[in-house]
């Protein structure tokens, strides 16, 4: 017996399409380029209209395989990446940044998990 699985429709994004547009961007460097550009009245703006929704956002990004995710729903999930790359600066930092002396926009992204490289 096989189950099937219902398929989730797209949530409504009504009143996030600004935060969507300016924080559903493709990349980790993209989405840190704007976490420090921004103020952080911009960056908890975004968090707080988004933090109430990600429950419904991951339910539904949760029906697809990571690769093969559509391409309506891709400003949400870049959307919801980029809550996590803004948590630290809303709960842990209380700023845009953590001022460790090191220039993060010249570290080597990681292209997969294993990079390392055989030795």
């Amino acid at each position: 017996m096989t189950t099937a699985t219902a398929t989730r429709t797209r949530p409504a994004i009504a009143g996030l399409e600004n935060h969507l547009a300016a924080w559903g961007l493709p990349t980790t460097e993209k989405r840190l380029v704007k976490r420090l550009s921004s103020d952080m009245a911009e960056v908890r703006s975004f968090y707080d209209a988004m933090l109430s929704r990600l429950p419904e956002f991951i339910e539904y990004l949760n029906q697809f395989p990571l690769d093969a995710i559509p391409a309506e729903a891709h400003q949400i999930a870049w959307a919801t990446l980029a809550m996590c790359e803004v948590d630290n600066a809303i709960n842990k930092w209380h700023d845009t940044t953590l001022d460790t002396g090191i220039d993060i926009l010249r570290m080597i992204p990681k292209k997969n998990f294993p990079d390392r490289g055989q030795q």
